[in-house]
């Protein structure tokens, strides 16, 4: 009795041992199984994250590389504004002092109109001496006074510098319209000395006024000059 009683609890004790054993196993499969797929979770999630981490980098670098660029343009639209700026203001600098010389011809030239009308009253007084003197002489003694034989033996008509005007450059000659025309360039001589030369600008009848041209002084012409067309 006690060997089949013996034997029947070793087998009981086996079997109990391997089933808990077997479920042992079970329960380290099914726990290996798990952490196999939390493992292919992780690791799909960890490959998930270094797709999104690599475009996150191409797209800074690329956004970098932009940044870069509207720097660049940036640099360049402000030199840009820079040298508009200068342009502008050199402009304006320009204009203003256009203005100023404007301003200063406007006030010369109405300087020179006021001188002009009393070159005008001047004209009228020499034209009114002129002919009183010419009631008092012969045609022919007129005649002989303006008009001059050169050393060449050439012919010129001559006159005599009424007034001079050194502010403005000019002088007044007995040459009225009959004899000389606007732009016709006049000698002033003394002592068969050419002093200067002057081109007409104003013709009335028997005087005219011409202006000194720039490369002979004023300073050395003198009322009752002779002065003879070329």
């Amino acid at each position: 009795m006690k060997g089949p009683l013996v034997s029947h609890i070793r087998w009981a004790v086996v079997t109990a041992a391997g089933i808990g054993l077997l479920g042992v196993a079970i329960g380290e499969d099914v726990l290996r199984r798990r952490a196999d797929r939390r493992y292919q979770h992780e690791a799909g999630h960890r490959r998930q994250l270094e797709g999104h981490y690599r475009e996150a980098l191409v797209s800074h670098e690329r956004l970098t590389q932009q940044l870069v660029q509207e720097q660049d343009a940036s640099r360049q639209l402000s030199d840009a504004l820079m040298a508009a700026n200068a342009k502008v203001e050199e402009a304006v600098g320009r204009l203003t002092e256009e203005n100023r010389t404007v301003r200063d011809l406007q006030a010369r030239l109405a300087a020179m109109q006021q001188q002009m009308d009393q070159l005008q009253g001047e004209l009228a007084m020499v034209l009114q001496r002129r002919d009183d003197a010419a009631r008092g002489a012969s045609t022919t003694q007129v005649e002989l006074e303006r008009i001059l034989v050169s050393p060449d033996g050439a012919s010129a008509l001559q006159g005599r510098i009424v007034s001079v005007h050194p502010e403005w450059n000019f002088v007044v000659v007995s040459l009225g319209w009959d004899t000389v025309k606007i732009g016709e360039v006049l000698s002033i001589v003394r002592d068969e000395q050419v002093l200067a030369k002057a081109r007409v600008e104003r013709i009335q009848e028997g005087v005219c006024a011409a202006t000194v041209l720039p490369e002979w002084a004023i300073a050395d012409v003198q009322v009752n000059d002779v002065a003879r067309t070329l």
